[in-house]
């Protein structure tokens, strides 16, 4: 799986505008019709039938790579419960700007908002054995300059004995990072947007994203006007 982030990274950059799942594994190639990645909620494609298919995912939350293409993306992360699951109701990662092109990780999403998700679904948050081997699946979202909605969707199965990838596997790209999204006064302040768990704080071009850190704020709108 991890063996082939090399090709599969070749291959991104064939494809202008678009982006790449490589963690977990995405369903399928959104880049081939009648697959497109425009096309809500998982560009078109069919949750796997087989359980074997699936990324085994730890039960507070796992790793998250793709790589993109625009110089900016605003981006989404969130997860639906069920082998057939439709609504992407729990953020794994709050709404923040993918700055650079290239391959982006996330060590571990999830965080609170997986916690408080599982809760509302009836479990008693991600220490609940019961998780393990509940089907799920990842979301990710990416908004260009353009405006325009792209979406590619993972299938992940947890697993109590499932790891995070590895510092050596979970890097970006150089120049490419993640910036929390904050909302602009009329007085040219800002303050940032959305709850305090979820959003990562800028990452330096080699590391990657290693946790849902709180939201920093500011700065934003620069990158991205």
């Amino acid at each position: 799986m991890l063996s082939t982030f090399v090709t599969l990274t070749a291959l991104a950059g064939s494809a202008t505008a678009h982006f790449r799942m490589l963690q977990p594994t995405w369903r399928g190639d959104s880049f081939t019709a009648p697959a497109s990645q425009w096309q809500y909620p998982c560009a078109g494609i069919n949750a796997t039938t087989d359980s074997n298919n699936r990324t085994s995912w730890p039960l507070d939350g796992g790793s998250v790579v793709f790589n993109g293409s625009h110089p900016w993306a605003m981006t989404y992360v969130n997860l639906a419960l069920g082998s057939q699951g439709a609504s992407f109701n729990i953020t794994l990662a709050e709404g923040f700007n993918q700055t650079g092109p290239g391959v982006f990780c996330f060590k571990k999403t999830g965080g609170s908002h997986l916690d408080e998700g599982l809760k509302a679904a009836g479990y008693s948050g991600v220490g609940d054995q019961r998780l393990n081997g509940l089907e799920a699946s990842v979301q990710v979202i990416q908004l260009g300059e353009r405006g325009s909605a792209l979406y590619n969707c993972a299938d992940i199965k947890f697993n109590s004995t499932a790891q995070l990838l590895s510092d050596d596997q979970c890097k970006n790209a150089t120049g490419v990072s993640g910036v929390a999204i904050a909302n602009v006064q009329g007085n040219g302040t800002s303050t940032s947007g959305g709850s305090a768990s979820g959003s990562p704080s800028p990452s330096p071009s080699k590391a990657a994203a290693s946790s849902m850190a709180p939201v920093l704020g500011g700065g934003v709108f620069a990158a991205v006007v």
